[in-house]
């Protein structure tokens, strides 16, 4: 896209980006993000609406006084427990995270300030819109939370849609990716835990061995994926970690391991759930050992609305934004669960710029945003506003 026909955004707004990524806070501990949010959206003269604590998620209510639509946006303020990495894909970045061990490594940052920085625009052209634009900062969404934000805005009378933009690290600076039906996978999270007998290593038959046993779960489960998912679906069972024992030449009585399901059909997503269970507890059988899967933070995929979709592209030729072909993305949201209140919307905005090194994945220590994209989010999300109230 031509950059020069784009309002860039402003310096208040890039000024706190850089200090919410050297600042970063964690999910759940988005205190000072919070509050610095609350204080530029009460100096736009925006009301704003806190969760009760330990909540961090809040709300800011922009009433036009006439009647309309009500049209909700939504960001995503925490970072994650990583150690940045001093350099991106091609040289050393220009400032780095102050807190050790945590960064803002999927665009968060952006996301805050670019729904900011939006405020700001939709808040000066005030008195020729219609209906309410409620503000959604969310907190906690790494680890599964954000509830307390889906509650504000119930309590305020929900919305009529909800509109949000992730950065993406996989399209380059001023591009947008929209998607019909769904953009992300769901995604559930899975504990298994084995049960054995404890012996020394060297008389492994005097025990039940659930090393071995959790190792089998783990083999067996990349059948369930070749052997019993249609391969026409997409859909990925991935064991992260797995932990047992305390020495060398002791099997231990018991271990565990953790992963998740990621899924684009609802259905796909149950099927993946109950075969797991069922290997669980067939494969531990087997062994002679005891194992059972628990189950936490179900996310279903973020599916766009048709007429939300529809908006959203014209809005993006309307100010000049690239649109390009992508794919769904196999990482999930709890953005999701605004579709319990109504029809909701996501957009990517490509962040990526290979002469400056920007590009590395979302999650990756080298992850790094072109800042223009922070002036891209604005336009395209003001004027996905204008059309729809009006």
């Amino acid at each position: 896209m031509d950059f020069a026909k784009l309002a860039p955004a402003s310096a208040e707004a890039l000024e706190l980006r850089r200090d919410l990524h050297i600042h970063p806070e964690l999910s759940g501990k988005e205190e000072r993000t919070a509050n610095l949010v609350a204080a530029w959206l009460e100096k736009l003269g925006i009301k704003v609406m806190r969760a009760p604590a330990p909540g961090r998620s809040l709300i800011g209510v922009l009433d036009t006084g006439r009647a309309g639509k009500r049209l909700a946006l939504r960001a995503d303020m925490d970072a994650l427990p990583i150690r940045e990495n001093a350099c991106n894909l091609k040289r050393e970045k220009g400032f780095l995270s102050a807190n050790e061990g945590v960064a803002h490594m999927c665009g968060h940052d952006f996301h805050t300030v670019g729904l900011l920085e939006t405020a700001g625009r939709l808040a000066a052209m005030k008195d020729s819109l219609s209906g309410t634009v409620i503000f959604c900062f969310e907190s906690g969404e790494e680890m599964g939370l954000g509830d307390d934000v889906r509650a504000l805005l119930a309590e305020q009378g929900g919305a009529d849609a909800v509109f949000s933009i992730h950065v993406q690290a996989d399209y380059p600076v001023g591009s947008v990716v929209i998607l019909d039906g769904s953009c992300t996978a769901g995604c559930e999270t899975f504990h298994i835990d084995v049960k054995g007998k404890s012996s020394h290593g060297a008389t492994p038959h005097l025990g039940l061995d659930p090393l071995n046993c959790a190792a089998q779960i783990l083999i067996t489960t990349n059948s369930i994926i070749s052997r019993r998912v249609n391969s026409r679906e997409a859909a990925v069972i991935t064991p992260c970690q797995i932990h047992g024992g305390s020495t060398w030449n002791r099997i231990p009585d018991d271990c565990f391991m953790e992963g998740s399901t990621r899924f684009f059909d609802k259905q796909i997503g149950r099927d993946l759930h109950a075969m797991l269970d069922q290997t669980v507890a067939g494969v531990a059988a087997a062994c002679g050992c005891e194992a059972k899967a628990s189950w936490r933070n179900l996310t279903l995929p973020v599916v766009n609305a048709p007429e939300l979709t529809q908006l959203a592209r014209e809005s993006a030729r309307a100010v000049g934004i690239d649109l390009i072909a992508g794919q769904p993305w196999m990482a999930s949201e709890t953005y999701a669960r605004f579709s319990e209140i109504c029809p909701t919307f996501m957009a990517f905005t490509g962040c990526a710029n290979a002469e400056t090194g920007c590009g590395a994945p979302q999650h990756s220590d080298r992850f790094e945003a072109d800042e223009r994209v922070l002036a891209v989010n604005a336009a395209l999300t003001v004027e996905f506003v204008k059309r729809f109230l009006a």
